[in-house]
């Protein structure tokens, strides 16, 4: 036990790494079980290939991108007031959201061997409204991390909170057609009614 924890503390990416290959599969999982049509009486499979694209994207693609993101955000503002916390949480949905979601994206539809112009589809069917979506939840989790959690524990943390967000992302990944956002739906039914 000694000797793995003395690795973790050597290399703090391994930590990310295994609690992204759990919580990215455990949430497909979750959502192939909750929310996956089935036709009656027949009995719910878990797709185990999806769910192993899920751990393969989770833990070799997205853990170390948001482990390096934090390490690049606690660098440039490293200070821990409120202009720093600030200026982390506008950066983090304004450039590591979009990059995030589109890695989301295309990393599992290309796991999923569709070609190119069905990669670009799918992106551009369901990327810009659940970035609408992950604005709104991740700018008040985020600045939670930020500005309480140790740094070393800041990508284990956005891991264990993103679970519910993970198994979100897996029902819009298996959804058909494109997702419209709630606040993007109420933004443009307030603009209607004020005209």
């Amino acid at each position: 036990m000694a000797r793995m924890f003395s690795v973790f503390n050597r290399y703090p990416i391994i930590p990310s790494m295994m609690t992204y290959s759990v919580l990215y599969p455990s949430a497909n999982i979750v959502q192939q079980h909750l929310f996956r049509t089935h036709k009656p009486g027949e009995q719910k499979k878990i797709d185990w290939k999806e769910v192993s694209r899920y751990l393969i994207y989770g833990g070799l693609c997205h853990a170390p991108l948001v482990y390096n993101w934090l390490k690049f955000a606690a660098r440039m503002f490293p200070k821990n007031n409120m202009k720093h916390l600030l200026a982390k949480v506008a950066m983090d949905q304004t450039l590591f959201a979009p990059v995030g979601l589109t890695c989301f994206y295309v990393g599992l539809t290309a796991l999923e061997g569709k070609t190119k112009e069905e990669v670009y589809q799918e992106w551009s069917e369901k990327f810009w409204n659940t970035w609408a979506t992950g604005i709104f939840i991740w700018s008040f989790l985020q600045a939670f991390n930020f500005k309480v959690v140790p740094g070393r524990y800041r990508t284990v943390f956005v891991g264990c909170c993103g679970f519910f967000w993970f198994i979100f992302l897996s029902y819009l990944k298996n959804r058909p057609g494109g997702y419209q956002a709630p606040l993007v739906t109420a933004y443009y039914s307030y603009t209607q009614g004020r005209n």
